[in-house]
């Protein structure tokens, strides 16, 4: 299946965990992808990697705190391919020591916080939209959290910033749909990334594991079959959307009794 034949995607955080899912899946299915990322060194490890395999990929390092490394993206994305058919906003994060519950969070870390989570996603988007017009639409697929829908005892920032990419997922959909430019999130509950299984131990892991209505924990790779999916004509009639993919983490009750 090559949903993805003669179409340009750019994926953030693209060397790593959710992001190189994506960009394994996008270019199985026929992709051209910029693989961004603020590792140049892995990004250019993956695009050596999928170059000799026959893949059709850049490589380029990505400050997701600063603007001008967002314009310098978009830029270059445009000067290789002449065109972008696909964004997906997949980097984000918070610093566990700064982000913590509402009265011992350090509220210098705002700024960060929400520029890392929120204001890279909507500049980025700002950015594309004249570029798909111009080719007759596209799709924006915005990686969000279940913490931007459920709270937690810390990363108070990361979840508030999480729950305005859900908001703004609905308001790029309804201001540009005209425009043949779709725009879905999607919001991952506890994946195995490499950041998961070094910043939680097993304890913590099977805390999520016992209220998950599935027997497993999700890999990168269940993600990125739903941004493709979402990414896809497939999902033609779908905008303004947000997909939980959490294995039922947040479906039930605390009542029901699931470990």
């Amino acid at each position: 299946m090559k949903r993805f034949e003669n179409k340009v995607a750019i994926i953030t955080g693209a060397a790593s965990g959710i992001g190189e899912a994506t960009t394994r899946r996008l270019v199985s299915e026929g992709g051209k992808v910029v693989i961004a990322d603020h590792s140049i060194e892995k990004a250019d490890k993956l695009a050596t990697e999928l170059t000799q395999s026959g893949a059709d990929v850049r490589s380029i390092y990505f400050s997701a705190t600063e603007l001008y490394s967002c314009k310098q993206l978009i830029e270059f994305a445009k000067k290789e391919y002449g065109q972008i058919d696909i964004l997906v906003n997949n980097v984000g994060g918070t610093n566990p020591k700064q982000d913590l519950n509402i009265e011992k969070l350090d509220i210098d870390y705002f700024d960060e916080a929400f520029h890392l989570n929120l204001c890279c996603t909507m500049y980025l988007s700002q950015q594309i939209i004249p570029i798909m017009t111009a080719h007759n639409g596209g799709n924006i697929v915005n990686i969000a959290s279940v913490s931007g829908i459920t709270a937690d005892t810390n990363g108070t920032l990361y979840g508030a910033s999480k729950a305005g990419v859900i908001n703004l997922t609905k308001y790029i959909a309804t201001q540009i749909g005209k425009k043949n430019i779709r725009c879905n999130a999607v919001a991952p509950g506890l994946i195995l990334t490499p950041a998961a299984l070094n910043n939680l131990n097993e304890e913590v892991r099977n805390i999520f594991l016992g209220q998950c209505a599935t027997p497993y924990l999700g890999e990168p790779e269940d993600i990125a079959a739903t941004i493709a999916f979402l990414a896809s004509n497939d999902a033609r009639y779908i905008t303004g959307q947000t997909i939980v993919v959490d294995g039922g983490l947040t479906i039930h009750n605390p009542t029901v009794e699931l470990s």
